[in-house]
């Protein structure tokens, strides 16, 4: 299998076509602000403390090593939700175990560029993907042009490619790269190495079959055999024939087609759907068949994504987005279908 490792997201096809406006993203890290949304609310009493922390320009594994630090505990003793940018200003929680009778000095604490919002108990754990969504305030600066980027939001409103972005991928594809050699036989102890790994090329394939339904014109459309995906919701639920009143219920947002996230088991298309993902899929059966091998769990992720709560506000050549997305989904992807635009994060450092 021949694979392009260089920064993916730039060889996927765009839905709108590629934008001609430019402008520039995370010039400064107030430029990407993110705040996570819990899937639940703390229970105010219970052995876990849940600590909303805001970082600028810190990455999420750098936190977790102060906390461990802070409190004595192990790093694998630090718990999250998710991973967040490092070139940002954001706002996550993290928990760990820590006897209901026993003094934290929290206030006392001083963690480089980040500051600690709030302290609250819990009865659980906080598990990695326990949020419901990821809200983000956006500054683009520098735009070429400020009207026809607004003529074009209006685009965007009705749904993106939910491409995994390349944050997913590793510098220039580095996780890719790590990913073939692994399923060439390389073995990686290191279990977090070994997940990157895993991961990008899940994610790989995945945006390989989404550009597919791009390039058929099949990207807003019902295919027979598809597995659709309840919006706002995980349920899924396959079509053995599309017809207009599903076709409708697309059109309005209410369910999305979906794409595999390769692995064992896991709900599997038929007919057309089928056809078109085989075709996607089938240069990259190594990675397929590894990933089966390493024992991943198969799923089905929506292709499409829909920013929710979505407002703009121009000041002269910037303008400020505020919108609401699923977890798990990348604010990049939004913006690709908007501007082509330059990271300013770049020239300091490579992605989170």
């Amino acid at each position: 299998m021949s694979v392009d490792l260089c920064p993916p997201l730039a060889q996927w096809p765009y839905l709108y076509g590629k934008p001609g406006i430019t402008a520039t993203i995370r010039s400064i890290p107030e430029h990407f602000i993110v705040d996570e949304q819990l899937n639940f609310e703390p229970s105010g009493s219970g052995e876990h403390l849940l600590l909303q922390i805001e970082k600028r320009g810190q990455n999420t594994q750098y936190v977790a090593r102060q906390l461990a630090r802070l409190t004595g505990l192990r790093m694998r003793d630090i718990s999250y939700a998710g991973l967040k940018d490092r070139h940002a200003l954001t706002r996550q929680w993290f928990c760990f175990k820590w006897p209901i009778k026993q003094e934290l000095a929290w206030q006392d604490w001083h963690i480089d560029d980040s500051r600690i919002l709030q302290v609250v108990r819990h009865h659980r754990k906080l598990r990695l993907g326990a949020l419901r969504a990821n809200h983000f305030q956006l500054t683009l600066t520098d735009i070429s042009e400020p009207d026809a980027l607004l003529e074009r939001l209006q685009l965007i409103r009705a749904g993106v490619p939910n491409y995994y972005g390349e944050q997913r991928f590793g510098r220039a594809g580095a996780n890719l790269s790590l990913a073939d050699s692994l399923f060439a036989g390389l073995r990686i102890a290191d279990r977090q190495t070994r997940g990157l790994a895993l991961s990008a090329s899940r994610s790989y394939l995945f945006n390989q079959v989404l550009s597919a339904r791009i390039r058929q014109g099949v990207f807003n459309q019902v295919l027979d055999g598809d597995i659709l995906q309840l919006d706002g919701s995980g349920s899924i639920f396959r079509v053995e024939n599309a017809d207009s009143t599903l076709q409708q219920r697309l059109h309005d947002g209410d369910v999305h087609p979906t794409a595999p996230l390769v692995g064992l088991a896991g709900a599997t298309v038929s007919q057309q759907a089928e056809q078109l993902e085989q075709q996607a899929l089938a240069p990259y059966q190594k990675w397929c068949l590894g990933l089966i091998d390493y024992r991943l769990q198969g799923a089905r992720r929506s292709i499409r994504l829909i920013p929710r709560q979505l407002t703009a506000t121009v000041t002269g050549n910037s303008v400020t987005l505020t919108f609401a997305l699923a977890a798990g989904c990348f604010a990049t992807s939004v913006l690709r279908e908007l501007a082509s635009y330059r990271d300013g994060s770049r020239s300091l450092t490579e992605l989170e």
